[in-house]
């Protein structure tokens, strides 16, 4: 069964005001079945994973897009790069031919982007399904658009998730290959998942890169998600140096597997810190990298509160990129030990969440926050804390319980 994505009224509007759509992301986040659901019956889809369609297309790049009249879905571009310069041609050519090019190597992507098909391509980004999408409610609004746009209310319509447990959600995580396996085959999909990107992804664009090493550094990453990374420490724990480490990470973020949430400072530079906080893509892998493969392990592991908040905050930035929303996302941490998980900024307007695995909160639970608004003042909009289940309340003056899935009663 096919479940709606937020993103999908973005991509319509857009291949009909653009003659190139690129969506890039993570392998397994769902590209080729939204785009062949979406346009199946107006394009022709071509995927360069097929080593004798790419074989064409890197010997004569205009050759091969003669061959394919018509618009065309291209999957995986950045297996054949000289295809691009083809595209522009086509375009600039025929101003009715309409492309939508995928790939899941953000570097490459954005490169050829810049160099080739500038003013001509919208770049969108697919992240792993939100639990929002997998309970099929993809077209219904999400919370944060409603805080983002100042209208969020407490007494407003509750928005129910059917079916979804809060701890089932963080160990599957939000790969649409898993929605439809039995648990048994949990574990073996995401051992596929990384052994296909380590062994083959990886050594296909990076020279010398080495699968073992590749595969054993992922793993160290996964407890660290969510948390300050110190790259010189994680390079003595693999015997790499600091910038051997440093340019794996890059290599993960090219793939859309690890991403960064850099520091938030303002004008207050001097007592925060300035180190960015970084995140593996999606919780199931997350889970599966820790050996974590069923929920009573899960509940009881000392991470899972990490895990939490690396879900929250990828279900976000999903939302944000959907929506074209025109907003940077950052966490917050003094030097005193004060810290807020997510900070996000639009418009000169800041925004503040904490992440927090349980549903009855503390007093304790809101001093982060308040020493964010005490510092910023006024620019601070909105805050509020995220909990697993619960319902929309307002907890103090200005903070509100988020739920990430509500309660019925």
């Amino acid at each position: 069964m096919y479940l709606k994505r937020h993103i999908e009224k973005k991509i319509y509007k857009a291949v009909e005001e653009f003659p190139v759509l690129v969506l890039c992301g993570a392998r397994q986040t769902g590209k080729s079945t939204l785009l062949k659901h979406c346009f199946g019956d107006r394009f022709t889809y071509l995927t360069f994973d097929d080593l004798s369609l790419r074989g064409q297309a890197i010997n004569d790049p205009e050759l091969f897009l003669n061959n394919f009249q018509g618009n065309l879905i291209l999957d995986e571009i950045q297996y054949a790069p000289k295809v691009l310069s083809a595209v522009k041609m086509a375009v600039d050519s025929n101003k009715k031919r309409r492309f939508i090019l995928t790939g899941s190597q953000q570097f490459n992507m954005i490169r050829g982007l810049q160099e080739t098909l500038a003013g001509r391509a919208l770049l969108l980004t697919l992240h792993p399904m939100t639990a929002q999408e997998k309970a099929g409610m993809g077209d219904s609004p999400h919370w944060i658009e409603n805080v983002l746009n100042g209208e969020f209310s407490s007494r407003k319509t509750k928005l129910e998730l059917p079916d979804l447990s809060p701890v089932n959600e963080l160990k599957m995580g939000g790969l649409p290959g898993i929605l439809e396996k039995s648990e048994e085959f949990h574990a073996p999909y995401f051992e596929s998942y990384v052994k296909t990107y380590v062994e083959r992804d990886i050594p296909s664009l990076y020279t010398g890169a080495d699968p073992v090493n590749i595969a054993a550094f992922l793993r160290l990453l996964a407890p660290l998600t969510s948390q300050e990374i110190n790259k010189s420490q994680i390079g003595r724990e693999l015997g790499i140096s600091s910038p051997t480490a440093n340019r794996w990470i890059e290599w993960l973020k090219a793939g859309f597997i690890w991403s960064s949430l850099p520091p938030y400072s303002g004008n207050i530079v001097k007592r925060v810190s300035k180190s960015p906080k970084g995140m593996l893509f999606d919780t199931g892998l997350i889970c599966h990298l820790l050996k974590v493969h069923d929920t009573e392990t899960l509940l009881a592991h000392p991470l899972i509160g990490g895990i939490y908040e690396s879900r929250i905050a990828g279900e976000l930035m999903a939302l944000i990129d959907a929506k074209l929303i025109q907003a940077s996302m950052y966490h917050w941490r003094t030097s005193y030990g004060k810290e807020v998980d997510i900070v996000i900024e639009k418009e000169g307007k800041l925004f503040a969440f904490e992440c927090k695995w349980r549903r009855n909160l503390k007093t304790d639970d809101m001093s982060a926050l308040k020493t964010f608004k005490e510092t910023y003042g006024n620019k601070v909009s909105f805050m509020g804390i995220v909990t697993p289940t619960g319902h929309n309340v307002k907890i103090s003056e200005d903070i509100f319980q988020i739920p990430w899935m509500k309660s019925r009663s």
